[in-house]
């Protein structure tokens, strides 16, 4: 059984699609959990009516708007009786064998790690508010690097691979993810990194199982990488905050945060990208 968590906002505008695209998954066998925060346009009337059409469809009843990292959250709290766990966000549109692709993946990886948290995750092609592609890898249009992000814990601190809409996990990865602090950036960084931090694994998955739509409303996008696109305070000013994130579980001190970081950005640099099946 796959819990799907959706936090929706004001998304009346793409949300028929994204949840027909759930209902027509190959892999059947799951619930789908909704969290409002705090619509003011139709998104409650179309998730009412998909909840009357389909029993695997319920609604949390909470309208308090908390921002999405704390709204997904609050899913995962509150539905945690499942095998594996999935987000959804309310504008994207999935292919039809995402839930089968990365249930495979994870069974997989769980005969290989018995008892372990694990997450998996894909990559996604990059479209506009039509549909229409813009680029057909995020991980090459953004130069995110899961090859080696994902087997190692002091890069991912400063740098995440794991898009939320993309991700499975597990009950194992749920339970070292909750609760969730304050400090965490987003949701699937903090499960990713929880996941690495309690020995467990993230897995990806090279293959594109999103439409991940850009509208100009995203609350967090895909931005073409540029190495001169960020001014230097700017990215001081994030590297800073990185380091707070992550001292002390994953860094001692500052030294050893830069001495990580610049390992990485030479890593990243000077090796060509591994594809694995």
């Amino acid at each position: 059984m796959i819990n799907i968590l959706l936090s929706t906002y004001n998304g009346e505008r793409y949300l028929v699609e994204q949840l027909d695209s759930i209902l027509a998954q190959t892999y059947t066998d799951w619930r789908l959990f909704v969290r409002d925060d705090g619509s003011i346009d139709g998104t409650k009337a179309i998730i009412a009516t998909y909840a009357h059409r389909d029993a695997r469809i319920a609604i949390l009843a909470d309208g308090q708007n908390v921002g999405a990292k704390q709204s997904f959250m609050s899913l995962l709290e509150a539905y945690g009786e499942a095998d594996y766990f999935a987000f959804a966000d309310q504008d994207d549109v999935w292919d039809a064998d995402k839930l089968a692709i990365c249930l495979e993946k994870m069974q997989e990886a769980e005969r290989r790690y018995p008892n372990s948290p694990v997450v998996v995750h894909t990559d996604l092609w990059v479209v506009d508010a039509q549909l229409h592609e813009i680029a057909p890898s995020f991980w090459d249009y953004c130069h995110i690097r899961p090859d080696i992000l994902d087997d190692h814990i002091r890069y991912m601190a400063f740098c995440a691979s794991v898009t939320g809409c993309a991700m499975l996990f597990n009950k194992a990865a749920r339970t070292c993810s909750l609760p969730m602090k304050e400090k965490a950036l987003m949701h699937d960084w903090w499960i990713a990194r929880q996941t690495m931090l309690a020995g467990g694994h993230v897995i990806a998955v090279w293959q594109t199982t999103v439409a991940y739509r850009q509208h100009g409303n995203n609350v967090l996008g895909a931005t073409a990488y540029s190495v001169l696109k960020k001014p230097w305070h700017q990215r001081r000013e994030e590297a800073q905050r990185m380091y707070a994130l992550a001292h002390p579980e994953i860094y001692a001190n500052k030294i050893q945060f830069w001495w990580w970081k610049m390992i990485y950005t030479c890593h990243r640099l000077l090796t060509s990208r591994k594809r694995h099946g």
